[in-house]
C-alpha cells in the first residue's frame, strides 16, 4: 500500500507554457521537473516537498489545461490534472501574464471556484516593473489578489508564498514514519526501452493510474518519483522515460528524458530492467543493461508482459539460454516473468529487490579479504609472463555503490583478464552479490602502512 501522506498538498494548475514546472523547480529549490518552451512537456503529476516559514507541503506540477483534447495521451493528461486537484487543499493558478485571458482562463477559474478549495493566482512572466502593473487586469478572474512573479527570475516568489501557506491547514508536528526493516527507503528506478510497460507495472503495483499508460511509446517524459509501503518497507519507485536508439532521438525534450533516465539509474539502489518476454533481448536491452553494469548500478531483470507469452514453460526454459547466448556478463543478475495486466508476480519483485539491495550494501572485512585472497593463491597460481609471476600484495574493498575491490599488486600488466574473472567468481561464490556488478581495480605497489 501506499505510504501515508503527512503533509497537505499544494497543486500547481493552468494553461500549457506558462512557466508551471519553472515555478515547481523555484520552490523546490531544485531542477526536477523538465523545463522546456515547447508546450505539454508535463504530462505526469510531478510531486516535491517543500518548506516555507516553518511549514512543510507537498508540491505537484500537472499538464497544461487543454480545451479540446485530441488523443488519448493528451485526454489522459487531464485527468491527472483532475485526480492532483482533487487531492489537493490549495491550488496555484498560474497564468501567463503577457498574454490576453482566454476562454480556458475563464473556464478554469469557474472550475476551480466549483472545486470549493483555495486558490492563490499567479501571474506569472512579469519581470519589471512596467510588465508588473498589467497584474491589475487579473482582477476580472474573480479570484482576489493577483500575485506578479517571474518564476525564471525568482521575483515575488516570497509574497506568493505567503498567500499559500496561510491557506494551508493548521497540522500538529508529523507523526514518525515507521522505519523500513533496513531503516532507508530502497530506491527502484525502472527502466528500459519505450513501450516496454514501466508505467503499467507502476500503475499495476499502486492500484491507480498514477502514470499515463500508453500504446504511443515515449509517453513518460520525466523521471517521476513515487513512494511506496509493502510488508514495512518503503521504496521509491522511479518511473523513467524510455531509453530508445541515439537516431531514434529527434525532439530536444528527449534528450532532457534520457538525461533523467541516467540520472535515475545512478542514484537508484537497484535497477529493475524491464525486458520484453516476447521480443527477447534486444540491441537497445544490451545497450541499458550495459549502461546499468558501467555504472555499478545492482540489477534485477522482470521479463514483462508474461501474459502475451505462448508456450510459457518451454519459453522460461530458453530464458537462461538467451541470457547465455546475447548477454552472459549479466548472468549474475536474477530475473523473474511479471504481468501487469493479470498481476502474476508483480510483488514477488520486491522480495527480489530487498535481497539484491542487501547485496549492494555488503562490505568485506580487509582481513576476512585478504584471507580468501591468501586461500585463492595456493588454489591457483597466479600467471606467469617470462617467468615473472604475478603478485596480489593486500586487498581491499574501496567502496559499495559500486562495489569495488582494489588488489595491490607487483605489476598491473602480468594480470591476465582471465584471473581477474577467476577473483570475481571467487568474491561471488563466497559472499554471493547477487545483482551487483563488481568492480576489481588493481594498483601497483604495496599500500602505504
Amino acid at each position: 500500500m501506499p505510504r501515508k501522506q503527512t503533509f497537505p498538498l499544494v497543486a500547481i494548475c493552468g494553461r500549457p507554457n506558462v512557466g508551471k514546472s519553472t515555478l515547481f523547480n523555484r520552490i523546490l529549490g531544485k531542477q526536477r521537473a523538465i523545463v522546456h518552451d515547447a508546450p505539454g512537456i508535463t504530462r505526469d503529476r510531478f510531486f516535491g516537498e517543500a518548506q516555507w516559514r516553518g511549514r512543510r507541503f507537498r508540491l505537484v506540477d500537472t499538464g497544461g489545461i487543454i480545451e479540446r483534447p485530441d488523443d488519448a495521451v493528451a485526454r489522459k493528461m487531464q485527468e491527472q490534472v483532475r485526480a492532483a486537484l482533487d487531492e489537493a487543499q490549495v491550488i496555484l493558478f498560474v497564468i501567463d501574464g503577457r498574454q490576453e485571458l482566454t476562454r480556458v482562463d475563464h473556464e478554469t477559474c469557474e472550475m476551480l471556484r466549483r472545486c470549493g478549495k483555495p486558490v492563490v493566482l499567479a501571474v506569472n512572466k512579469l519581470d519589471n516593473p512596467r510588465l508588473e502593473e498589467s497584474r491589475f487586469d487579473f482582477y476580472a478572474l474573480g479570484l482576489g489578489e493577483p500575485h506578479a512573479i517571474s518564476s525564471g527570475h525568482g521575483i515575488g516568489i516570497e509574497d506568493l508564498l505567503n498567500a499559500v501557506v496561510e491557506h494551508l491547514p493548521e497540522t500538529g508536528a508529523p507523526a514518525p514514519e515507521k522505519e523500513s526493516a533496513e531503516g532507508e527507503i530502497t530506491k527502484v528506478a525502472v527502466v528500459g526501452k519505450p513501450n516496454v510497460g514501466k508505467s503499467s507495472f507502476i500503475n499495476a503495483i499502486l492500484n491507480e493510474e498514477r502514470t499515463i499508460v500508453d500504446e504511443k511509446p515515449g509517453t513518460t517524459r520525466d523521471a517521476i518519483d513515487i513512494e511506496f509501503r509493502w510488508k514495512n518497507r518503503d521504496y521509491l519507485l522511479i518511473d523513467t522515460a524510455g531509453l530508445r536508439k541515439k537516431a531514434g532521438i529527434k525532439a530536444k525534450v528527449e534528450h532532457f528524458s534520457i538525461a533523467r533516465t541516467l540520472r535515475a539509474i545512478r542514484r537508484a539502489d537497484v535497477c529493475l530492467v524491464l525486458v520484453d518476454a516476447v521480443e527477447g533481448i534486444t540491441e537497445q536491452d544490451k545497450r541499458i543493461l550495459g549502461y546499468a553494469m558501467e555504472n555499478g548500478a545492482a540489477m534485477v531483470l522482470a521479463w514483462s508482459k508474461w501474459d502475451l507469452v505462448e508456450q510459457r514453460e518451454k519459453r522460461f526454459k530458453a530464458l537462461d539460454d538467451e541470457i547465455d547466448l546475447k548477454m552472459p556478463q549479466i548472468k549474475f543478475v536474477p530475473y523473474l516473468t511479471i504481468s501487469s495486466v493479470t498481476r502474476q508476480r508483480l510483488f514477488t519483485v520486491f522480495d527480489y529487490v530487498d535481497r539484491v539491495a542487501a547485496a549492494a550494501a555488503l562490505r568485506v572485512s580487509t582481513g576476512e579479504l585478504n584471507r580468501l585472497v591468501e586461500a585463492l593463491r595456493t588454489e591457483h597460481r597466479p600467471p606467469t609472463h617470462k617467468g615473472k609471476a604475478a603478485k596480489i600484495y593486500y586487498a581491499t574493498q574501496a567502496g559499495v555503490k559500486p562495489t569495488t575491490f582494489v588488489f595491490f599488486v607487483n605489476q598491473k600488466r602480468l594480470f591476465h583478464f582471465s584471473y581477474l574473472r577467476f577473483l570475481e567468481n571467487a568474491l561471488r561464490k563466497r559472499y554471493g552479490f547477487e545483482g551487483v556488478p563488481l568492480k576489481l581495480e588493481l594498483r601497483e605497489g604495496s599500500p602505504k602502512p
